[in-house]
């Protein structure tokens, strides 16, 4: 998804619009559902009232659509282990926690990508981890492509992590920053970003591409 299809001011522009306050949409939830104590009901709400601000840290690096719905399946967990095993000991630590193992599951998918890591092997953890297919939101020919043009040696190794992370994959400069190993500016990553795609329309009119069946987005 090229940057201009989410841009920078999608934080503002992509936040749904609230029908319903969180703690009502909470107590509608576990009332349809058997196996709530009120304690259990309780800590779902608290969860739902949260929301925003868990949404929030994910969407700093994920984007606010993907954020929403990593946030679903952490809702989705957070009640089915309420309803099999009451309520959890510690409530904020738990779901911090899943907060940061689904931006670990986002980040090894973006490795797919940027990395050595081959698609068919991640996948096959979906076995012992179903969630991690919906994040991958991948297909093969996507990510044989991004690895042409990373493996053509048109780019060096750091404007290809920026360029499969802004065109290919979408993110914002602001989420390419922090997602850098080490992490850079925005100002760098826009710098970067620039060459990038010059480099890459460049060699792709040289006919360097065309076998992938891939034509680069532009700025």
């Amino acid at each position: 998804m090229p940057e201009e299809m989410r841009g920078e001011s999608s934080a503002s522009s992509d936040l749904p619009v609230q029908t319903s306050t969180p703690a009502a949409d909470a107590e509608a939830s576990v009332d349809v559902l058997p196996g709530h104590s009120n304690e259990t009901r309780e800590q779902l709400a608290i969860a739902f009232e949260q929301s925003g601000m868990h949404i929030a840290r994910m969407a700093r690096k994920a984007g606010w659509q993907m954020a929403e719905d990593m946030w679903q399946s952490i809702l989705a967990g957070l009640e089915r282990r309420l309803v099999r095993h009451g309520p959890v000991e510690n409530l904020d630590p738990y779901l911090n926690s899943c907060v940061t193992k689904a931006l670990s599951k986002l980040r090894t998918a973006i490795e797919v990508l940027v990395g050595d890591e081959h698609l068919d092997a991640l996948r096959q953890r979906q076995y012992t981890d179903p969630q991690l297919d919906s994040m991958l939101q991948l297909n093969t020919e996507l990510v044989e492509a991004a690895r042409g043009v990373i493996e053509s040696g048109v780019l060096t190794k750091r404007e290809a992590h920026v360029y499969v992370l802004a065109q290919v994959l979408g993110e914002d400069n602001a989420a390419v920053a922090e997602w850098l190993n080490p992490p850079t500016t925005v100002k760098a990553v826009t710098q970067m970003k620039y060459k990038a795609v010059r480099k890459v329309n460049r060699a792709y009119r040289q006919g360097k591409f065309r076998h992938l069946g891939y034509e680069p987005p532009h700025i």
